[in-house]
């Protein structure tokens, strides 16, 4: 009985975590997209995984609706939250009108899929003028890689990314599905849709924006942890290390804010 309740408890408190997080999420949303009355508006996420999120927003006053391409994901989901308004996508084109949200946003998942260009894409068709797309992913530009919670090297490659985590023992078969983001690839792949597109940010201002006490706590990579905190002492070396860190692309993470132009 004292196991039963002692993983009760921890079930609850990982419960609890997991919603701290989602309303951090859509928190920081509403602010870096200056966002002042989200009431009434219409906010799709892609790849909702356990439905907090949406649950969150619905309660702020949004109007949410989730796709979710692993299956497994979605009937927890719907079985938890049989209110939500979710689909089982299958990576292809998102079943919904064009111009029929005000916001859409993921966390997490550019990394997962197979074209980044095609989600931009479908995120063009999809908002509504003005709308915005938001969306958070790890850099692979950076010193850090968040799957393998790993000082990463930002020149690495895909093929060089294998070599790195076999030699470091860290190697899994879920590497060969991660996209390899990076600053560059995102801003190209933005780019193709600049005459429907005012790119707001790749996640520099925010970077700087959230570098503080509290946001290192929660970096998972202890060695990193130290260096950061350190840094965190020293104010001149803080500003000029920051900047270089934004102007090479090595901040963590990317962070895409772009509004659909009205035409």
């Amino acid at each position: 009985m004292p196991q039963n309740k002692s993983f009760a408890k921890k079930t609850m408190e990982s419960q609890n975590t997991l919603q701290l997080k989602a309303r951090y999420q859509l928190e920081t949303f509403l602010s870096d997209c200056k966002v002042e009355n989200p009431n009434g508006k219409k906010i799709l996420e892609i790849g909702f995984k356990n439905g907090l999120f949406l649950n969150e927003c619905n309660k702020a006053g949004l109007t949410s609706t989730g796709i979710e391409i692993n299956e497994d994901h979605y009937k927890n989901t719907k079985s938890k939250y049989p209110d939500l308004d979710i689909v089982l996508y299958d990576g292809g084109t998102i079943p919904t009108p064009d111009e029929s949200f005000d916001f859409v946003v993921s966390f997490q998942v550019l990394e997962h899929v197979t074209s980044i260009e095609h989600i931009f894409s479908e995120c063009v068709r999809i908002l509504r003028p003005g709308g915005i797309m938001y969306h958070i992913c790890p850099n692979f530009h950076s010193f850090y890689e968040g799957h393998s919670r790993l000082i990463w090297l930002p020149f690495l490659n895909k093929t060089m990314g294998r070599i790195y985590l076999k030699m470091l023992r860290r190697y899994t078969a879920g590497y060969e599905h991660l996209n390899i983001v990076k600053p560059k690839n995102v801003s190209s792949a933005l780019q193709r849709h600049r005459d429907n597109l005012e790119i707001v940010s790749l996640g520099q201002a925010e970077f700087i924006n959230k570098f503080n006490a509290e946001q290192i706590e929660k970096v998972d990579q202890r060695t990193l942890q130290k260096a950061l905190k350190l840094l965190l002492r020293f104010d001149v070396l803080k500003k000029y290390t920051l900047g270089f860190v934004c102007r090479t692309n090595l901040y963590y993470p990317i962070t895409v804010i772009a509004k659909k132009i009205h035409k």
